[in-house]
């Protein structure tokens, strides 16, 4: 089976697959079953077992958060982030029902997705919307002060809690005020305008994107993201205080628009990818680890 073969494929079943006005796209339990190589009526069965006695595929399907109701109603078309956990299923998790060909649609699809490949086969175009008014952003007290009211409220939350303050919480509001001195001495020392953070702080601070500790989209796979699909974006790493320890972690230079344009673009990729980690395993990004942390 080869990629022209799995082309092949994808256009025969290109009218069985639909977008809705939102984006989202379904494709037939048949084209499923022919994208992951198997039988339609044998991915049918499993679904429908959802409910009673779950197959392997819907133990895993519900794993990820797909309810057994849900799966039932898959036989009037199963949504896209469950096509790609199918075909992910028997691309990798199948045991010996692993399938070569949904392996080789698993690496077609990882770095855009299930969702935007639909889109694109099907000529789907988001709706053009009214440029809404971006509200203005005011700009940071200056550090002396942020230090300042954050002294205050230590202060506070101790007098509040008798002295026994979280000693998580208390050790972040620590990394926090040291990495605050940190950057205000760099800046003292290099007179310009460089910003230099790690990728969870330029994706939270300056996308407004909440990056979680746990799941498919947690932290650590962004930075591995970033690292393994734009290496081109930089190498340079800096010792800064993670939950109390000093640690190397990967920064680049957001004041180069060059590199905030690629970063912007790789965390968007990250969270529209329904299995980053699958992505990410597919690219061999986890056969040699790197000691080194994102921030």
């Amino acid at each position: 089976m080869s990629q022209i073969e799995v082309a092949q494929i994808i256009e025969q079943i290109k009218q069985e697959i639909t977008v809705d006005s939102n984006g989202q796209g379904k494709a037939s339990i048949r084209a499923t079953a022919r994208l992951a190589d198997v039988q339609d009526s044998s991915l049918r069965r499993a679904l429908l077992s959802a409910a009673l006695e779950p197959s392997a595929l819907a133990q895993s399907l519900i794993r990820q958060g797909f309810s057994p109701a849900a799966l039932e109603t898959w036989n009037e078309g199963i949504p896209d982030m469950g096509v790609a956990a199918v075909i992910e299923y028997y691309a990798f998790d199948a045991g010996r029902y692993c399938k070569q060909q949904a392996r080789l649609v698993c690496k077609a699809f990882n770095r855009i997705g299930v969702r935007a490949w639909m889109q694109d086969i099907m000529g789907w175009t988001k709706p053009a919307t009214q440029p809404q008014e971006q509200p203005t952003t005011p700009p940071l007290p200056p550090v002396e002060q942020r230090l300042h009211t954050l002294v205050l409220a230590m202060k506070t939350l101790a007098e509040l809690t008798g002295g026994r303050l979280n000693p998580y919480m208390e050790q972040q509001f620590k990394d926090y005020a040291g990495n605050l001195l940190a950057e205000h001495n760099r800046k003292l020392l290099t007179p310009s305008e460089e910003r230099w953070l790690g990728v969870v702080n330029f994706a939270e601070s300056e996308l407004g994107k909440k990056v979680p500790i746990n799941g498919p989209h947690y932290r650590g796979h962004l930075g591995t993201w970033v690292r393994t699909f734009y290496p081109q974006l930089g190498d340079r790493q800096e010792t800064r205080l993670v939950n109390g320890v000093q640690q190397p972690i990967y920064v680049y230079a957001c004041h180069e628009p060059a590199v905030a344009a690629g970063l912007t673009k790789a965390i968007e990729e990250f969270f529209a990818h329904p299995s980053p980690g699958a992505a990410l395993r597919q690219a061999g990004a986890f056969a040699s680890k790197k000691a080194v942390v994102t921030a």
